[in-house]
């Protein structure tokens, strides 16, 4: 089908130009009646080829795609990387300021831990996603032909195909909340930040296959958004996390509930040998006692009776949900626990 199509472009090229029609005529009637650039200068080749005798020099054809392949390939990647981080921190946000009451901690996990993952992988993809974006408009600016890629082509109805495969899953998810009872606001926003990520890359990827490869305000317009978007995700993200310093200060209060259940593990193996409590921590014979990740000091204990003893810690935060069995403000915390024979 490929070489009749050839041959019947090539014979209309021949006859047009045998009666002194001018070429960028004839590419602009062939390219109005459906026929893709590319076609059409393959058939010029071969018309070009006949007439003079001599084959068209090619430039490297194969170098090209794969520079396509690399292009496009690490922009899709990137593009998927920093999308689903931003809609994982809205999600995660929208969670927070509509909680449900079914929620639950899974293994303690906080807003930190649910998004500095997200964020980081914004702050990565999204720059590579922009820089790469620019240089692929850039080379279809300087050579319109590469619009016509097979690679071009192929990859980008992948991103369409991934795109729509997340907005059928997002209106099948939302029409069986809807039908199941389950439609809450924090539901309806998590479907709207889908639709709208999903929505937005679908539109502008089929609007670039469909359409001009290159065109300005419309790149514009999608940049913004999608900058607007990226943004607003570092900026609240950031806002709920905290400064790098303060998630130092939550990592260190995290260490010290750690040890303090560390101790009190090594207390209730100790008790469970001996008739009462160890008048200090270094009768645990231990080689190694917990001690503060700070100040390097080792945590106070004080035995209050057989069965009662006291560890405290000073904490530089207030609690952050990390282990409900040792809430705490800032400053010195002290916990009294009890002996239970198991």
């Amino acid at each position: 089908m490929a070489t009749s199509d050839n041959e019947r472009l090539e014979a209309f090229i021949t006859a047009a130009k045998e009666r002194g029609v001018a070429d960028d005529f004839i590419v602009a009637l062939l390219k109005q009646n459906g026929w893709s650039e590319r076609r059409i200068f393959v058939a010029f080749s071969l018309h070009y080829e006949r007439v003079l005798g001599s084959a068209v020099p090619a430039r490297g054809g194969r170098v090209e795609y794969a520079s396509d392949a690399f292009s496009y390939l690490l922009a899709f990647i990137s593009l998927c990387c920093w999308a689903c981080a931003t809609g994982a921190v809205f999600y995660a946000l929208i969670d927070r300021w509509f909680p449900d009451k079914l929620d639950y901690d899974i293994a303690g996990e906080t807003f930190r831990d649910t998004v500095s993952w997200e964020l980081a992988t914004i702050i990565v993809a999204f720059p590579i996603f922009a820089f790469v974006s620019r240089s692929i408009a850039t080379n279809l600016r300087r050579t319109p032909e590469r619009a016509e890629s097979g690679v071009r082509k192929w990859l980008t109805y992948l991103a369409l195909v991934l795109a729509a495969v997340a907005l059928l899953g997002d209106g099948i998810a939302f029409l069986n909340a809807f039908l199941t009872g389950a439609l809450t606001v924090r539901f309806v926003l998590q479907t709207v930040v889908l639709l709208t990520l999903a929505g937005g890359i679908f539109t502008y990827y089929l609007l670039s296959v469909r359409g001009e490869p290159v065109a300005l305000e419309r790149d514009r317009i999608f940049a913004g958004i999608a900058t607007v978007a990226a943004g607003a995700a570092l900026i609240l993200g950031f806002v709920g996390v905290g400064t790098p310093a303060h998630m130092r200060q939550l990592a260190d209060d995290r260490r010290r509930v750690d040890d303090l259940n560390t101790l009190e593990t090594l207390l209730t193996d100790f008790r469970a040998n001996h008739p009462r409590l160890p008048p200090n921590l270094a009768e645990l014979d231990e080689p190694v006692l917990p001690k503060d990740p700070v100040s390097g000091k080792g945590y106070t204990y004080r035995p209050l009776d057989a069965s009662h003893y006291q560890l405290c810690a000073t904490f530089e935060t207030d609690s952050d949900g990390y282990d409900a069995r040792f809430p705490h403000g800032s400053g010195l915390t002290c916990f009294k626990r009890r002996y239970a024979k198991g």
